[in-house]
């Protein structure tokens, strides 16, 4: 997997921001803040997680939107449904960046986009396993085998 140095992902959100409102702009910059602040000292700031138990997002996150199942799991895992980012909206746009940016080619194309209504249902919910990797293990089993080849 090529590693995409940090500068890149500050890159793309300059190329991104331009052509953009300014109202545009101070959302896409407060999605990266509230990833980089809230997620990216466990997942990375790039999206590359250490040597740990803690998943990776870089071109893999996006396998899950194959199915309903792993979509709704990724709304449902602790660290989403009780984030600290309380805003169903604000969290719904760092969904989308995690999966339209870091997740890159793993997403399928056609994906749909979350909504604050979708996380406001999916993480009223979350996921009470006391053993997450396993559970993460069979959702993506699953996602993977529906995923367009």
């Amino acid at each position: 997997m090529p590693r995409i140095p940090f500068p890149e992902i500050l890159a793309t959100l300059a190329l991104t921001l331009c052509g953009t409102s300014a109202a545009q702009a101070a959302v896409q910059t407060h999605t990266v803040t509230n990833y980089l602040t809230h997620c990216g000292g466990c997942h990375g700031i790039e999206g590359i997680s250490g040597r740990t138990f803690i998943p990776v997002l870089r071109d893999q996150v996006g396998i899950f939107t194959c199915s309903a199942e792993g979509r709704a799991y990724l709304a449902r895992v602790p660290g989403i449904s009780m984030s600290l980012i309380r805003d169903d909206q604000e969290l719904a746009d760092v969904l989308n960046f995690v999966l339209f940016q870091l997740g890159g080619k793993s997403t399928p194309a056609g994906t749909a986009r979350y909504s604050a209504s979708e996380v406001h249902a999916l993480r009223a919910h979350p996921i009470s396993t006391t053993d997450l990797l396993s559970l993460r293990a069979e959702v993506l089993s699953r996602a993977q085998a529906s995923c367009p080849h």
